[in-house]
């Protein structure tokens, strides 16, 4: 019987070989647990309790396969999705470049910018939002100028970890003084107005992320490919590194969705557009609802989840360009120039529009997270051509019941997506 039941010993080095095995999708992971999670899933179960819960499964469902093709793609290939873009249509690469372009910058300011807010919540108000998002931003220069993907791996296996194992043990505390349920009623809140309507498609817009991502994840894998060459190795791997972030990323939306409902639904809390208000007030319903004890986990939590976004997404933008000029014939400059930089400008320009919407937090996330949710489909599509290219072997194309499911999901991204083009511009 002592040689069936494994030991404790042996739990453990079967953890540390996996945990030490994990990469490039807990950098997805990362780059995801974010704004999607600890603002719109917070914000999803404050006003409407757990009635939007539906709609975060149906964007990890429906997503899904997108995502799975970044890794797969590049174990099957050895080279990123971008690559893969421009050997299908030019005009479909130089589309996910233009728009890289132009969301980059908003993008790093909305990851940035609520990163500094919990930075400033934490350490106390010595700096303003708009001087601690500079700090973060060349604290991530730094790190990733001095040891890119190396350092970015190790790192965000950690904190994805101590995100987890935080935010588990919040919502069993808060389970146990609220019970598992609001007092309220749960699933009837009204998600017919407008304003939900639109908040609705904000929060699947970056729920787990946007499809945009799944080229840097492609991106990631390849670094990692790397170090494993043995392409039938890398492809299983790599696929369960995925599962796990993506795992990882369903069950914590799900964690914050309900502490989000169980703290404060029903108590009509208006979310400040401030920044800085903003994550004073989510920090402090916590705290005031879970005792002072939670001030400083919560805290913790919600930086944590925030800086690794931020750290994710300062090098997913630089090795998107850095990808796009090595497969260039025309443009011969040296990648580690264009990564370095890329990384600084984007740092610039971003911190430049915090200091512009350090007051309007809400609006600049819904702004980024509804124009991915209108263009997801585009790279959906891409994805889906890309992976079954004729440069591709043909027994890791899609094919069968799972290439059904996949167009089934493209075909309810366009719906959703003509839908809302449809309510927001055309309808009275």
């Amino acid at each position: 019987m002592s040689n069936i039941i494994p030991s404790s010993s042996d739990l453990m080095d079967v953890f540390k070989r996996t945990f030490s095995n994990l990469g490039p999708g807990i950098i997805w992971a990362a780059s995801s647990i974010g704004v999607s999670h600890i603002v719109q899933s917070t914000r999803a179960g404050a006003d409407y309790a757990f009635a939007l819960i539906g709609f975060i499964f149906l964007a990890h469902l429906v997503k899904y396969p997108f995502f799975k093709i970044g890794p797969e793609y590049a174990a099957v290939t050895g080279e990123s999705l971008l690559e893969g873009y421009k050997k299908h249509s030019r005009v479909g690469f130089y589309s996910y470049m233009a728009l890289t372009f132009l969301t980059m910058f908003f993008v790093q300011a909305a990851v940035t910018i609520v990163t500094a807010a919990l930075a400033l919540n934490l350490f106390g108000d010595i700096l303003n939002v708009s001087e601690w998002s500079a700090i973060i931003l060349v604290i991530t220069c730094a790190i990733l100028i001095a040891g890119q993907f190396k350092w970015l791996n190790e790192s965000l296996k950690w904190m994805v970890l101590i995100l987890a194992i935080a935010s588990l043990i919040t919502l069993i505390s808060a389970i146990s003084q609220y019970g598992l349920l609001p007092s309220k009623s749960y699933l009837t809140a009204d998600i017919a107005p407008a304003v939900s309507i639109a908040f609705v498609v904000a929060l699947v817009g970056w729920m787990p992320t946007s499809i945009e991502v799944s080229v840097w994840h492609s991106i990631w894998s390849e670094r990692r490919i790397k170090e494993k060459p043995d392409r039938g190795y890398a492809r299983k791997s790599l696929v369960f590194d995925f599962k796990v972030g993506y795992f990882t990323s369903l069950l914590l939306a799900i964690v914050f969705v309900w502490l989000g409902a169980l703290v404060m639904f029903g108590k009509d809390i208006e979310l400040s557009q401030s920044a800085g208000i903003f994550a004073g007030q989510l920090i402090n319903i916590y705290t005031e609802s879970l005792g002072d004890w939670s001030h400083l986990t919560i805290s913790i939590i919600c930086f944590v989840a925030l800086f690794s976004t931020t750290f994710a997404v300062s090098d997913g933008f630089p090795q998107v360009w850095r990808s796009a000029l090595r497969s260039s014939n025309s443009i011969k400059i040296p990648e580690n120039r264009v990564y370095v930089s890329t990384l600084v400008i984007l740092s610039l320009i971003s911190w430049f529009i915090i200091s512009l919407f350090a007051d309007q937090l809400k609006n600049l996330i819904d702004f980024v997270t509804t124009l991915s949710f209108v263009c997801a489909p585009i790279f959906a599509l891409l994805n889906i051509l890309v992976m079954n290219g004729k440069w591709v072997p043909r027994e890791y194309h899609l094919k069968g019941w799972y290439l059904v499911y996949t167009y089934a999901c493209l075909c309810l991204m366009i719906g959703f997506s003509f839908y809302f083009i449809y309510w927001r511009f055309l309808s009275n």
